[in-house]
């Protein structure tokens, strides 16, 4: 590998650039945006600070190519495990799951970024963050029963907690996946029994959407009976 005078590898080759987003995902990961330097990345991606400039304008460009490559990392792996054109049941669900859980552990620095900077998000990167956000929500919602009911006021309270439903499902999987980090309050549990509980809370999550049976109304000649209450006595 060619280097120059100072051991730093040089700063024009077309594959530089995406050596050195590869450094900035670490290093943002680490770090934070606020405390990394032009130079810290450099130093990870062992060229000088010149050659990021070379292909960046800077650290802001940098985060944002970084987060980008974050989105459409996961973007990738959700469609593969299941494809938009196909239903969204519990087995969907799982395989869903699992696969991102399994890009988390086989990519730990770009799943500590997305934990790190997604929160704090802001500029470009809400932007991209945000259409992250409701392209996955949207596909939450093929996890739960369409709704039939008709009342305007009961469907827009139906429709907020599908909303919310939706968005814990999403966050549960890469929540856990930071208390799971070195330290963390999850890190020496075993990582098949975690990963059985987040499948059995997203399962869970989805049974209690369920829209409820109505109750069925009595027949015509038929007295409804009154509950039973202890210590009273039916005057009817």
């Amino acid at each position: 590998m060619a280097t120059t005078n100072n051991g730093k590898q040089p700063a024009h080759r077309p594959s530089r650039r995406l050596h050195i987003i590869t450094a900035a995902v670490r290093v943002f990961g680490r770090r934070g945006f606020a405390e990394t330097s032009i130079q810290d990345i450099a130093d990870e991606a062992q060229v000088v600070p010149t050659a990021v400039y070379y292909h960046f304008d800077g650290k802001e460009e940098l985060l944002e190519l970084a987060m980008r490559r974050v989105f459409d990392q996961l973007n990738a792996v959700v469609e593969a495990a299941r494809p938009e054109s196909e239903p969204g049941d519990a087995e969907g669900l799982v395989r869903v799951i699992d696969a991102v859980w399994e890009w988390v552990e086989k990519n730990p620095d770009e799943a500590r970024l997305y934990q790190v900077q997604v929160a704090s998000a802001n500029g470009s990167v809400k932007v991209l963050r945000d259409e992250f956000e409701q392209r996955h929500i949207q596909r939450g919602y093929d996890y739960l029963p369409e709704s039939t009911t008709r009342s305007p006021r009961a469907a827009k309270a139906r429709h907020a907690a599908q909303a919310l439903a939706v968005r814990t499902l999403i966050s549960t999987t890469m929540l856990v996946t930071a208390l799971r980090a070195e330290g963390g309050p999850l890190s020496q549990l075993p990582s098949r029994s975690v990963l059985e509980a987040v499948r059995e809370l997203a399962l869970r999550i989805v049974a209690t959407e369920q829209e409820p049976t109505p109750p069925t109304p009595p027949t015509r000649g038929t007295r409804r009976k009154k509950p039973a209450v202890a210590g009273a006595t039916d005057l009817t």
